[in-house]
């Protein structure tokens, strides 16, 4: 059973095509092979043999994963309409940390760091 390490990103507003590029280029900068889907709402890094990918999910679809950290973050599902999901073996924690802290600031997001998952 492999390990998955997994960082949130609740954003304070919808996520739209101005932010479609800000996720791209914060990949880009991991030196890695980027791709993306074509609604631009799901990412694959391929770095050093490793696999992260970003997700741009509506937070009522995976409430049920990230409630505790919603109440632990003192916010409501009306607070934060989408949640951007940084998943990866947990080989490349510091990495999906990263990407997360970086999304965060540069799309005014809220993030409390990564969580391991089995």
């Amino acid at each position: 059973m492999s390990i998955i390490t997994a960082s949130r990103v609740f954003l304070k507003r919808a996520f739209g095509d101005s932010e479609t590029s800000i996720v791209a280029r914060i990949l880009e900068d991991q030196e890695g092979e980027v791709s993306s889907s074509s609604e631009d709402r799901h990412w694959k890094l391929n770095k050093n043999q490793l696999i992260i990918t970003v997700d741009i999910q509506p937070t009522e679809n995976v409430l049920f994963e990230c409630h505790e950290e919603l109440q632990e973050l003192g916010l409501q599902i009306e607070d934060v309409p989408e949640v951007i999901i940084v998943e990866g073996l947990a080989e490349c924690s510091d990495v999906c940390r990263l990407i997360a802290d970086r999304l965060a600031a540069d799309l005014g997001g809220i993030t409390r760091g990564a969580e391991q998952c089995s």
